[in-house]
């Protein structure tokens, strides 16, 4: 399947990613049309099943490209060296947003994808998931200096504030945040950078 979607000339393998995004992060698995895909890509049905196989091959694809895209730019950040719990958080929201800004319509397909109940492929999401955890969130609570904290225990419960408070503007900004994410990162870094001192040593 990707042998011969590889052998295509990069902005046309380029096109029917972004056109796979775009109506993937537009529709739930299921409702999302095909023959849409394929109009967006220049290309015919046929074909696109021809290069994916199926709508379950093109989906999954598109997954496992889209986490190879982000976990690129988490390493540019040097995710994985950073042991200061507020610095991680800053480092992976920046590359949130360079992903916005490069790839809007490829973040939106991550989103809706994360959450993506279908049994068709949300067994296989999380498979793929799975290989791609080394800069989640989560591995910061096994790698923090926890000697910078007041409180040793403080950053299991500020992870999830952090989380909440993250998810919850994005909800309500959602819209703004394409539209001019360095202003998102800017107001999320205020929000964030001021719980430090309340959790900080002096």
């Amino acid at each position: 399947m990707n042998e011969r979607f590889f052998s295509l000339p990069p902005e046309r393998r380029k096109r029917m990613i972004n056109a796979g995004y775009k109506v993937f992060s537009a529709y739930p698995y299921k409702k999302a049309p095909t023959s849409s895909i394929a109009e967006a890509a220049g290309v015919s049905k046929p074909l696109l099943f021809h290069y994916f196989g199926s709508k379950k091959g093109l989906y999954l694809f598109l997954f496992e490209t889209a986490l190879k895209t982000a976990d690129s730019i988490a390493d540019e950040e040097d995710l994985a060296g950073e042991r200061d719990f507020f610095m991680y958080i800053m480092k992976n929201l920046r590359r949130e947003i360079r992903l916005m800004r490069k790839y809007p319509d490829m973040l939106r397909f991550l989103n809706a994808a994360y959450f993506e109940t279908d049994p068709l492929v949300s067994a296989d999401i999380k498979r793929i998931k799975a290989r791609y955890m080394k800069h989640d969130t989560s591995s910061i609570l096994e790698n923090t200096d926890r000697s910078r904290f007041r409180d040793p225990e403080a950053p299991e419960k500020l992870l999830k504030l952090i989380t909440l408070v993250v998810e919850g503007y994005m909800s309500v900004n959602r819209q703004e945040v394409f539209k001019n994410p360095d202003k998102a990162l800017k107001e999320m870094e205020v929000l964030i950078l001021s719980l430090r001192d309340n959790y900080y040593k002096a």
